[in-house]
């Protein structure tokens, strides 16, 4: 006798930035056309709409969204009074607690991984364990503007640093179908001209070694590794993440490597300044739409996949 085997769905969602309001509307349409997702990785903002989801606490979210304007997601952010970073998102962070209900990862479905990056090491590592708000807020701690965690004897950044699209965790998962949305325009979460200037940086330190240049930048870019592990400051940090990023920008699209499909919303950009109430509703109506939009590709994937996983029982 035939028996059916019912594919896993791994679903990886990149950094959205103010135009994270799109997963609430994506995730809302596969839950209503009954696809079951076994495993979200997330990096950065697509970590919040994650959670929300698998706590059972997307309405609520999307109605906390949806009041949100400039004005009022400033009071999430206070200026910092440490070193490596402008502001604390301590409050954010409590925020978040909101949506996650008390509950650890361990107890939410479908299962989920948010994606760091210990700049110590430069390796990246996925929050699968234990506190949720915790992990959602590391991953969202932009390098040089929010303040490094030191979690776990490591020292912790946003996931984009290093990755856009975190499907490679979904494959270490054993996920049958793999499944990535690229939200982001960049590379990685610098801007170009900033990657351009370190990297000039770097050429002419190693290339001419002009000691007036050492003085300096070294105040900027140098990193000592007693200083960095007691509290590195904003030049350490932003310095070793712009190396780090430099370096993950030399490698192919992992995304495209690892995930079956990879989703490319076509979506306009906007400043900070330019997020209003409008601007979270029009990306959450666009991802429900794209959603719509592929929702026959996942089943078609989800339908040849089964073709192949047939068990004699």
């Amino acid at each position: 006798m035939e028996k059916e085997t019912k594919p896993t769905i791994g679903l990886a969602l990149s950094g959205g930035g103010n135009r994270s309001s799109f997963y609430i509307g994506f995730l809302e349409v596969l839950s209503e056309k009954n696809i079951k997702l076994n495993y979200i990785t997330a990096c950065s903002g697509g970590c919040l709409a994650a959670l929300a989801f698998a706590c059972g606490t997307l309405p609520e979210f999307k109605e906390k969204v949806f009041g949100l304007d400039r004005e009022t997601l400033k009071t999430y952010f206070a200026r910092n009074k440490g070193k490596g970073g402008f502001f604390s998102i301590d409050l954010l962070e409590e925020e978040i607690r909101n949506f996650t209900k008390g509950l650890t990862f361990e107890e939410v479905r479908p299962l989920m991984g948010f994606v760091a990056v210990d700049i110590e090491n430069g390796e990246k590592v996925l929050l699968c364990m234990g506190d949720i708000a915790r992990a959602a807020r590391i991953s969202c701690t932009i390098p040089g503007v929010f303040d490094p965690v030191k979690w776990g004897g490591k020292t912790l950044v946003d996931g984009g640093l290093l990755t856009m699209v975190p499907g490679d965790f979904l494959r270490q998962a054993n996920m049958d179908i793999t499944i990535g949305v690229h939200m982001r325009g960049t590379k990685h979460i610098f801007l170009d001209s900033q990657i351009t200037a370190k990297k000039i940086y770097n050429f002419i330190k190693r290339v001419l070694f002009i000691e007036e240049l050492e003085s300096l930048f070294d105040g900027l870019f140098k990193m000592e590794d007693e200083d960095f592990e007691r509290q590195p400051n904003f030049f350490q940090v932003v310095g070793k993440s712009m190396d780090l990023a430099i370096k993950a920008n030399q490698k192919n699209n992992e995304a495209e490597e690892v995930c079956d499909l990879v989703i490319y919303p076509n979506l306009p950009r906007l400043k900070q300044s330019d997020f209003t109430q409008e601007s979270v509703k029009y990306y959450y109506e666009m991802g429900r739409k794209v959603a719509e939009e592929y929702v026959p590709k996942i089943n078609e994937l989800i339908e040849k996949k089964k073709l192949g996983n047939y068990e004699i029982g």
